[in-house]
């Protein structure tokens, strides 16, 4: 049971019953009855678990009570999105949709609308507008478990989207804590398997190696070069196969010598290649790429690109095609061919022969 529960006794006698509303929500088939209360600031707590901080700083070492409320308020307010969302909130004149708490008034969804709450409290001290915060209070036997499909819901299959680094650690989480399996949390967040297993991994990564070696509150913004090397097949047999591959791969991440997560996608070809990649490990991508260039005109040449498409096409073509063509009576498909041939003899001679 939880210490302390919000809105008994003496409080709860103190709070009009006209502003208490009673809401039903469903959770794991479970019908949950949950009150809608407009909280005294004091009596909500920011969550140490929530994803934006968890997993990104060492919680333990932000102090206790008081102290890791002042820390974990401060982590949370470092985020841009979160001044966005003050504005926001000021220009609207308070949420559009309340938070959640627990029953101890620990903050289950809505810590960065707590916080915004909390600065506005701050900024206007005679403003009551600001002084209670909307909020839903879950019944004192729920879960954590059940906590984490709310949250999933809301956040992952829902419409509050988490950032991509939020939704991979919460998937995560589903894994390694709470014991789903992946098809369990494919069907809970109602995605692909294959898109829980790449998340899954990807946060592993960023977790165990790169926040480690590159920490910071931008950390997670680099949870897409993650996400990309193990969508790709190639890429996770490069991280399977070599021992340093991924250590490899997080410095550069670091390093800044692979910008963006999209350039990830640019990897395959570059490891496969000795002298790009040292370019790479010396100067960066670009380097990388203008090593490529010389040896591979079709990546960078959209002309290029084609004729090596319809060299691979021609190579695999199938009988009933060349059939076409010797039994053509009407000349169509064989004029097709002739213009084909006219054309690259002509690039042919342009080029001075070959």
């Amino acid at each position: 049971m939880r210490a302390n529960p919000i809105l008994t006794g003496e409080a709860k006698a103190a709070q009009p019953a006209s502003q208490e509303l009673v809401d039903e929500i469903i959770l794991d088939g479970r019908r949950v009855k949950v009150r809608g209360v407009d909280l005294p600031l004091q009596d909500v707590k920011l969550d140490p678990a929530n994803p934006r901080v968890a997993n990104t700083a060492a919680v333990s070492h932000l102090g206790r009570a008081e102290e890791l409320q002042r820390e974990l308020e401060n982590l949370l307010w470092s985020d841009p999105d979160v001044h966005d969302l003050y504005h926001a909130v000021l220009k609207n004149k308070g949420l559009v949709e309340r938070i959640i708490v627990r029953s101890d008034g620990t903050v289950a969804e809505g810590n960065c609308r707590t916080v915004v709450y909390r600065r506005l409290a701050a900024a206007f001290k005679n403003d009551e507008a600001w002084q209670r915060i909307p909020a839903r209070i879950l019944p004192e036997d729920i879960s954590e478990r059940h906590v984490a499909i709310l949250l999933g819901e809301l956040h992952v299959g829902g419409k509050n989207k988490w950032s991509a680094f939020e939704k991979a650690g919460h998937i995560y989480k589903l894994s390694t804590e709470f014991g789903y399996s992946q098809d369990e949390v494919a069907k809970l967040l109602r995605m692909s398997k294959t898109a829980v297993n790449h998340n899954i991994r990807a946060f592993s990564a960023m977790k165990e190696h790169y926040m480690l070696r590159f920490p910071g509150p931008g950390s997670p913004r680099k949870f897409s070069h993650f996400f990309e090397l193990f969508r790709s097949p190639e890429l996770r047999d490069w991280v399977a196969r070599e021992d340093n591959a991924l250590a490899q791969f997080v410095e550069w991440v670091g390093q800044e010598k692979v910008p963006n997560g999209a350039n990830v996608r640019d990897l395959p070809d570059i490891i496969r290649n000795e002298d790009a990649l040292t370019a790479l490990r010396k100067s960066g991508l670009d380097a990388a790429k203008r090593v490529l260039e010389l040896d591979r005109p079709e990546l960078t040449s959209e002309l290029f690109r084609k004729m090596v498409e319809m060299k691979d096409a021609l190579g695999d073509a199938r009988l009933d095609d060349i059939q076409r063509v010797r039994k053509d009576r009407v000349g169509s498909a064989k004029r097709i061919v002739r213009d084909l041939r006219e054309s690259l003899d002509r690039f042919i001679e342009l080029c001075d022969g070959i």
